[in-house]
């Protein structure tokens, strides 16, 4: 009886549920009679409506963006975007206030966050605004210093920027994890936070990484990898610049936005720093057409350099790929020009008559010295011919600044050769570069100016350049052996890494008695020995030893005061010409001898230092480094990654056997 009124309640109540299921909503809403109605949930309208919120919000900062930075010009269009953007920011962070107000235990929590990230861009925007030149007038910024008025730019700029980083994101984070949630009874505040949090991290990044660009962007540093980089002032050019005693004007005839321009700007900076004397402006030739019209500048891409009444012109370019080759070789065209300008041209005399290199008949195996001119004429020297007809057997030219002897092939006659030693005891200067490969006695060129020369050749078997792979190569010395003298003193800072060559050398030792000044200024390896019989063999007799290859001989003549009327004999003299043929000045090292030379023949021995270039250097393949190249390709780097892989899959099958 009992399980039959069980049975029986049962299916009433499933009956009347039944029922219920069938009813209207609103009937099945209703609470039953004489019973209140239960109260709503506590903000869900407000809830359901919060999802125009993040949008509406987004739509408000674009606003701005099209104001401020899109349509600036026009005014009336520019405050209308600004104002209704900036309006419908502060309404929107106020209903989130006020929605937070009303919403109670976890969703209360929720709504604060993001009220708060909200009211944090709306300060964003205000700090952006008085960046503006309203802003900067109403709060006195305009009236302060130049560089006062920067800093508080920079600082502000950075501010705004960082600050609406740090809302906006977060804000749309949680937002997003938010919405799918907003209809539900409960949400996962959990969810929210993380969202949030994860918002607030990646801010946080952004905002470091831009700062660490902004701050490294401060500094007055740069490297270049780019394929048309631009060549940085060599130690040379700045120690040029660096010696100026009146001003100097550099301006440059770029476009506004240019890419060699900005190059040619970053150089020109760094050239600038090195003296007071000099100024730099960047000036487009469309903008200021009287003063393009003045330095007689009718293209773009070009730097005039003007010193009183001294001007140059140097021509770069303003295409990227068509300047890109001037640009590697800046710095030598620049000293070039600058040296041009702050000092007179001087006059080189290079005898002929000889067989001397610089001669157009000599042209065998690069021994040429087309390259040794083009280095002097950079130095801003004028190079003349000095002959018999020109006054070599009897008194030199008074405009002679230097007499260069480059590797006569004849001997000198007497005559010559007192005529040179007069010249020298007079104060004159000398290059003389005497060579075994003659076979005739130069002895008489070194006695002028107390020195001996021993034409015997030397050779190293140990330590020397490759060239036709045979015995021969040996005589191709190698040395970074050079004395603390100012003509060599940028080799000697950096002797490690300059090794010079000297293809087919000779020796040089101090003559007994004299009175002159001697510095043996660059020495050979001591394994070097003197090859007497030509065999490029260390025979039986000969002695390895420090071989004297280059000498600076000097003597003070007449002492100036003020060092205008000083008055001293200077003579370079090195025992193998090729040192400075054209084959030889395909090492960079050898052109640095030469170019220290000539500035210490020249009493400039404080410009020394490296002129940079990034041009192209030549590659060079010989037939054994092909080979090596071809088997490590083909065969060891694949046999060595198939013997790897085979060590790690036996290593991992015995590891495995042994679990097992």
């Amino acid at each position: 009886m009992k399980d039959q009124k069980a049975q029986a309640e049962e299916a009433e109540i499933s009956g009347k549920e039944a029922s219920a299921a069938h009813l209207p909503d609103a009937e099945r809403a209703a609470p039953p009679a004489g019973q209140p109605a239960p109260p709503a949930p506590r903000g869900a309208p407000a809830l359901r409506a919060g999802g125009w919120m993040v949008p509406a919000y987004a739509g408000a900062l674009l606003a701005i963006f099209l104001g401020e930075r899109v349509v600036p010009t026009i005014e009336w269009l520019r405050y209308a975007l600004s104002g209704l953007g900036l309006l419908t920011l502060v309404l929107v962070t106020a209903l989130r206030f006020a929605t937070a107000v009303r919403e109670t235990g976890e969703r209360r929590a929720v709504e604060r966050s993001l009220a708060v990230l909200s009211a944090l861009g709306v300060v964003a925007v205000a700090a952006y605004f008085t960046t503006t030149d309203a802003g900067r007038n109403l709060l006195g910024v305009s009236q302060a210093a130049p560089e006062l008025r920067a800093r508080i730019d920079a600082a502000t700029m950075v501010g705004w920027v960082a600050l609406l980083v740090i809302a906006t994101v977060p804000l749309f984070f949680g937002e997003a994890a938010l919405a799918p949630m907003r209809r539900a009874e409960r949400i996962e505040v959990r969810r929210v936070r993380a969202a949030t949090l994860s918002g607030v991290t990646l801010a946080f990044a952004a905002v470091y990484s831009a700062l660490f660009v902004y701050a490294a962007s401060q500094l007055d540093l740069k490297a270049d990898f780019s394929y048309y980089r631009t060549a940085r002032p060599g130690d040379s050019t700045k120690r040029v610049a660096e010696s100026l005693t009146e001003p100097l004007k550099i301006t440059a005839f770029f476009p506004q936005t240019n890419e060699v321009g900005a190059e040619v700007e970053g150089y020109l900076r760094e050239v600038k720093a090195a003296s007071p004397q000099i100024t730099v402006e960047m000036q487009d030739r469309l903008l200021v057409p009287a003063l393009a019209k003045e330095a007689k500048v009718t293209q773009d891409g070009v730097i005039v350099l003007s010193r009183d009444t001294s001007r140059e012109t140097l021509t770069i370019g303003a295409d990227i790929k068509a300047a890109g080759a001037k640009l590697k070789s800046l710095d030598a065209d620049f000293q070039k020009a600058l040296l041009k300008v702050i000092r007179a041209q001087r006059t080189a005399y290079m005898t002929v008559g000889h067989g001397e290199m610089n001669e157009a008949t000599s042209a065998a195996e690069g021994r040429t010295a087309k390259n040794l001119r083009k280095l002097l004429e950079s130095q801003n020297y004028a190079i003349k011919d000095l002959g018999l007809a020109q006054g070599l057997g009897s008194e030199l030219p008074k405009d002679a600044s230097v007499v260069i002897v480059l590797g006569p092939q004849k001997e000198f006659l007497p005559e010559e050769v007192a005529a040179l030693k007069r010249y020298a005891d007079d104060g004159g200067h000398l290059l003389l570069a005497l060579d075994p490969e003659a076979k005739v006695d130069l002895s008489p060129l070194a006695g002028a100016v107390g020195l001996t020369w021993k034409p015997e050749a030397l050779a190293n078997d140990r330590v020397y350049v490759r060239r036709r792979f045979n015995d021969s190569d040996q005589a191709m010395l190698v040395t970074t052996r050079y004395s603390s003298h100012a003509s060599v003193s940028t080799l000697s800072r950096h002797a490690q890494q300059a090794p010079t060559i000297f293809p087919g050398a000779s020796s040089l030792d101090k003559a007994e008695g004299g009175d002159l000044k001697i510095d043996f200024v660059v020495r050979s390896l001591g394994e070097t020995f003197a090859d007497a019989n030509g065999n490029f063999k260390f025979d039986e007799g000969e002695k390895r030893n420090a071989y004297n290859l280059a000498a600076a001989v000097s003597k003070e003549l007449a002492p100036g005061g003020d060092g205008k009327d000083k008055k001293e004999l200077r003579a370079f003299v090195v025992a193998d010409a090729d040192v400075f043929s054209d084959a030889a000045f395909r090492n960079e090292p050898n052109i640095v001898l030469a170019l220290d030379a000539f500035r210490w023949l020249g009493g400039e021995e404080s410009f020394a230092g490296e002129i940079t270039t990034n041009e192209d250097v030549r590659i060079e393949h010989t037939k054994e480094k092909d080979q090596v190249w071809f088997w490590a390709t083909i065969l060891v780097a694949p046999a060595m990654v198939l013997g790897l892989g085979l060590f790690i899959t036996r290593r991992g099958r015995r590891a495995s056997g042994r679990r097992a």
